[in-house]
């Protein structure tokens, strides 16, 4: 790569022609053009211009963008552009965005190349765009592409977007609601579980004994329910009917309490193969809450494991807005 400097007095179609223009001049001639004979009565215009000549090994700007994004590319995603030297990734799919950081950190510590996403674990819509890939040069060495594609390559698909499973899932609710709280909660259920494309088998208001969320559990077990999110349950006691029935009936509590506000008390357990989701309260279904982040995994991968608790807390101080999106959820 070879750098070139002409006034305008030097400008001819034969010292531009296949040249890449560094930097805007006017009449519309962007950094990263092509040069041609086109271009002359423009360029003699400018005092002076700085070009670059490319040696057979260099790529330009848009061919190292477009190799940078489909290094990164993996299922769910697709490719688009480049616009201005850059190249979108798009989500192909509603679904779990899942982003290899690592990969990422280390394709940005090569020099002039960018590589940018959304969060990891963040819940993301068909057609959103989910990362970016550019260099910063009008042109860059091959070598330096070759070695963010062996990067991407060692870590395997840097980008992915898990798609929604449409699981059966019953409600339990041991809050006595009133009609108009009732009409709330149905209607915030139904949006928020809708949108991941639940299979909202039925939503049980019973009472807060042990006989009766003992019976909620075995009838989601006969409906062979794949998740059941049980509202008004207290997390923090341990004699609650929910926790009891929940081991009587043959599941167990796995965590208690999510690192995150508001959503504090947020639990999960396991009955079988379906996950069990609680919250203390129905109000908290109708704003964004620490659910809002542990539905996308549940949905995404139908288990409990699939949850890192512990992930939850970097950007967990929701109610400042300390950065997380939320999945974009109808208005209701």
């Amino acid at each position: 790569m070879r750098l070139v400097r002409l006034h305008s007095s030097e400008v001819t179609a034969a010292r531009i022609a296949g040249r890449v223009l560094t930097h805007d001049v006017a009449h519309g001639l962007r950094k990263g053009t092509v040069l041609d004979a086109r271009h002359v009565e423009a360029l003699q215009a400018v005092a002076e211009i700085h070009l670059v000549e490319l040696d057979e090994d260099d790529l330009h700007e848009d061919d190292a963008a477009r190799r940078l994004g489909a290094a990164v590319v993996g299922p769910g995603t697709r490719l688009e552009g480049p616009v201005q030297s850059q190249v979108r990734v798009v989500a192909e799919r509603r679904g779990l965005l899942r982003v290899e950081r690592g990969a990422v950190d280390s394709l940005n510590r090569l020099s002039a190349v960018g590589v940018f996403t959304l969060v990891d674990g963040q819940a993301v819509e068909s057609g959103e765009e989910v990362a970016g890939a550019k260099v910063t040069p009008v042109a860059v060495a091959g070598s330096l592409i070759r070695d963010a594609e062996r990067i991407a390559t060692a870590a395997g698909p840097v980008l992915r977007v898990e798609p929604f499973r449409p699981l059966r899932t019953v409600v339990v609710v041991t809050e006595r609601l009133k009609p108009k709280a009732r009409t709330l909660f149905a209607a915030a259920v139904t949006r928020k579980l809708g949108w991941y494309g639940a299979d909202l088998m039925g939503v049980r208001e019973v009472p807060r004994s042990g006989e009766a969320v003992r019976a909620a559990y075995e009838e989601a077990r006969n409906l062979s329910a794949e998740m059941i999110l049980f509202a008004g349950a207290s997390s923090i006691d341990p004699l609650d009917a929910a926790y009891a029935e929940l081991a009587a009936a043959g599941g167990e509590l796995l965590r208690q309490g999510a690192p995150a506000h508001p959503g504090s008390m947020l639990w999960l357990g396991r009955l079988g193969p379906a996950v069990v989701l609680g919250v203390a309260s129905c109000a908290g279904f109708g704003r964004n809450t620490s659910l809002d982040l542990v539905l996308p995994f549940i949905f995404a991968y139908g288990e409990a494991d699939a949850i890192d608790f512990n992930r939850l807390g970097y950007g967990g101080l929701i109610e400042a807005g300390a950065g997380r999106r939320f999945p974009p959820y109808p208005d209701g």
